[in-house]
This record gives C-alpha cells, sequence and structure tokens, in this order.
C-alpha cells in the first residue's frame, strides 16, 4: 500500500485553507481582508511549481518576467499601487477552481448504467452533448472520465480526440465554472452573467451544431466508439444549477464567485448524503491528497496572469496609452473577437490576452457584457485548437496526443466557428441585445 507524500497532504490541506479563507472574504464582503487567501495562493503555488509541463513553466517565466519588470519600474517612479493585487493573487478565482474539483466526487458519468458503448455516426451526437454537459460541471475531467471509457487499448483515435475537444471547449463560453467565466469575471467589473449568457450559451450550441455537421462526415466516424448520454450524469449539473440560481435569487450582494464556491460545496454535501460517511471520509481525504495537489497547472498560470496584470497595470497608470478598448455595441467587438482568436492562435495564452487587454479597458467600461462576450467567444474558440491551451496539453500528458496535433485537426473548425462568432455578435447587435 503506497504512502501519501507529506508534500501531497500539505499542499491538498493549504488549499483547502485557501477556498475557505477566500469564501470568508467574498461572504464577509471584504471585512476579512483578501491577503490571507493570497498567500495561500503563493505558498501552493511555490510547491507545485516543479510539477508543472515544461511549456507552461516557460509560459510562468515570460508572464512573471513581463510582470516583474513592469512592476520595478513603477516602484522605481513611485507606483506601488498593485502590490495590493500581488499578494491577493487571484485568490477567488483559484478558490473556485479548487472547489469545483471536488464535484468530481458526486457527478456520475452513467456509464455504469449501461456496459454498452454506442458505436458508429449516430453515437457522434450523444457523445457531443454527454461531454458538453458533463464537462459544464467538473472542466477538464469531463474529457478524462470519457476519454479513458471510450479509448480503444488505452490510445484515442483522431477522431475521438477532435470529438472530446470540440464538445468541451464550447462550454468555456457559458459554464460559471470554467476559468474563462472566472476570468472575465475578475478582470471586466459590471458583467452581467445571465445577459452574457443569453448570448454565449446559443453560440456554444451554435458550435456544437458545427462540430456534428463536421465530423459526421469523417471516414472514421463508422468505426467511432461514443459514449451514452444518461440521466445519472445530469444530476449533479442540474443540482448544482439550482443552487447557484437560488443563491443568487437571494439578493445577498455577494460576489458570483464566493456564490459558485458555496454552491459547489453544498452540492457535494447534498449529494453524498446518501453514502455512508465512511466512504465520504476516504473520498474526500483521498481528493485532498492526491487531486488537488494536481493543480500546478492552474497556480501557476493565474498566479503568472496576475503578476503579468499587476506589472502592465502599473506601467499603463504611469504612462496612459491612447488605445482604449471599449466597444459600445456588439458589432463594435468583432475586430476585438478575431485579434484575440490570431492573437491565441500564434501562441499566446488566452490567460495572457485577456490580462493585457483588461489594462486598456476604461474605468469602468461602456458596455461590460460585449467585452464579456467577446472573450468568452475567442476563449471557447481557441481552447481545442492552441498548443498552448491548458486542454490540448492536457490532452498530451493524459493521452500522450502531442498538443501540435489539434492545431492541425481543429483550426478550420476554430476559423468556422470564429465566422459563426462574428455572425451571432452581429444578430445580437441587430437585436438591440447590448
Amino acid at each position: 500500500m503506497s504512502v501519501t507524500p507529506p508534500r501531497g497532504r500539505v499542499t491538498g490541506l493549504a488549499v483547502c485553507a485557501l477556498i475557505l479563507l477566500s469564501l470568508g472574504q467574498g461572504l464577509s464582503h471584504g471585512a476579512l481582508p483578501a491577503w490571507p487567501a493570497g498567500l495561500c495562493v503563493w505558498l501552493v503555488g511555490a510547491r507545485l511549481l516543479p510539477s508543472i509541463a515544461p511549456v507552461q513553466k516557460i509560459q510562468l517565466a515570460v508572464m512573471a518576467g513581463v510582470g516583474v519588470a513592469g512592476l520595478g519600474y513603477g516602484a522605481a517612479r513611485g507606483e506601488v499601487g498593485a502590490l495590493g493585487e500581488v499578494v491577493a493573487g487571484n485568490q477567488a478565482i483559484l478558490a473556485m477552481l479548487a472547489a469545483v474539483s471536488f464535484l468530481r466526487l458526486v457527478a456520475s458519468s452513467g456509464d455504469e448504467a449501461d456496459g454498452r458503448l454506442p458505436r458508429g455516426p449516430a453515437a457522434l451526437l450523444p457523445t457531443l452533448l454527454a461531454v458538453h454537459c458533463f464537462g459544464a460541471i467538473i472542466n477538464i475531467s469531463a474529457v478524462f472520465v470519457v476519454g479513458q471509457q471510450v479509448a480503444l487499448r488505452g490510445q484515442l483515435t483522431p477522431l475521438q480526440a477532435k470529438v472530446l475537444t470540440r464538445a468541451f471547449v464550447a462550454a468555456a463560453c457559458w459554464s460559471p465554472l470554467f476559468a474563462s467565466m472566472a476570468v472575465v469575471l475578475h478582470y471586466v467589473p459590471g458583467v452581467r452573467i445571465g445577459h452574457v449568457i443569453s448570448v454565449t450559451l446559443p453560440f456554444a450550441l451554435g458550435m456544437l451544431a458545427c462540430a456534428w455537421w463536421d465530423l459526421r462526415r469523417d471516414p472514421a466516424a463508422t468505426d467511432f466508439v461514443g459514449f451514452p448520454l444518461h440521466r445519472a450524469a445530469l444530476t449533479a449539473p442540474l443540482t448544482l444549477s439550482v443552487l447557484v440560481l437560488s443563491l443568487t435569487a437571494l439578493s445577498t450582494g455577494w460576489p458570483v464567485l464566493s456564490i459558485i464556491v458555496l454552491a459547489a460545496l453544498a452540492c457535494v454535501a447534498l449529494l453524498s448524503l446518501a453514502r455512508p460517511w465512511s466512504e465520504t471520509r476516504q473520498r474526500l481525504w483521498r481528493h485532498v491528497e492526491h487531486e488537488l495537489p494536481r493543480m500546478g497547472g492552474e497556480f501557476a498560470l493565474f498566479l503568472g496572469a496576475t503578476l503579468l496584470a499587476a506589472g502592465i497595470g502599473t506601467v499603463v497608470t504611469l504612462h496612459p496609452p491612447n488605445l482604449v478598448l471599449d466597444p459600445a455595441r456588439a458589432a463594435g467587438g468583432i475586430p476585438l473577437l478575431v485579434a484575440l482568436v490570431a492573437i491565441t492562435l500564434c501562441g499566446v495564452h488566452p490567460v495572457i490576452s485577456l490580462a493585457t487587454a483588461a489594462s486598456l479597458l476604461p474605468s469602468p467600461p461602456t458596455a461590460p457584457d460585449v467585452l464579456a462576450v467577446v472573450a468568452l467567444m475567442a476563449w471557447a474558440i481557441t481552447l481545442g485548437t492552441s498548443p498552448v491551451s491548458g486542454t490540448t496539453l492536457a490532452m498530451h500528458g493524459r493521452f500522450g496526443i502531442p498538443s501540435t496535433r489539434f492545431l492541425r485537426w481543429n483550426l478550420g473548425y476554430s476559423l468556422a466557428a470564429l465566422a459563426l462568432g462574428c455572425v451571432t455578435l452581429l444578430l445580437a447587435d441587430y437585436l438591440g441585445w447590448a
């Protein structure tokens, strides 16, 4: 029997402390300071730094280097206002991602209901929908759960890899449990999440329709092994949705990220009531010791983004640029959408692009919902294609598929999704959405 290394145990407990401290800070309306949760973020990030992939270390070095240079430049001129942001370390975002990870303990894939997997072209649509719905609640874990079940001899076929990534990334533009939504809520003040989802959810369905139309013509569809869309897989998403909507309706004034953290923990507690406490305790402890310490990539990414945004923001404060990103209408966001997609496909991580773009926003933006929709669309369009995105890197780490292959497999699909995004913004503008 293997023994859990102390490093994993201590790190997992530090992540739990982060969740509780961040939740307390949000629910107290700022009466509790953010810096204790921020210190937990930096502690966990330092402990997990050796575990992240080499590509992510390069990304972190670039972001941190630019950020520290900007902060140093500001400090030399007496501008140190961003230091509080650095100490906070994106604690609310990381606490939300960590809390949501506990949903894996109660989210059912539905595979226990039927051992027979669907096959052939008819299995494409159920698989797309199952991964999309499942992924909207437990994020990238859905791709791993489904991928491990449908893989033949441990290997995914190119068609299976395309189905999994395209179904998953479409949720990035509307699910409040994705890092993309957390980043947008952090960098764009005044976003009305329900108003944003009224545009991004139809766009996500359009992306799924494009994926199904394209993939069903693949010659390999005849031998495709898919995954069933089961009622059991929807229990956790529906429970969480009801909790989030109920807490939001209470008009407590709590931050959206804190509401999601509280709802996620409550969802885990409610759906665990039917299990014996001894089993639940064992599963929770295993998650703390083994799963939470695997979040090194997320911590490195957001700590790097913290430094980058603080450094750029400091320079912008000292030297305000002439360029201002402030589209007032949905159609006005099309150039920004094209630019964000192009930059990301060239190898810049979406968090870097959004953190940089955020430094060029006026305070407050004229139409924050437009900026949010554009940023979420860009994230969803590029997440399954860019070789440096967390999704493609995770697929490389779990299934051994080089992340560069996704650029070849999904580039045409991303361009079609970009066109669909432009049409969606034009239609939203025509209907007076903004």
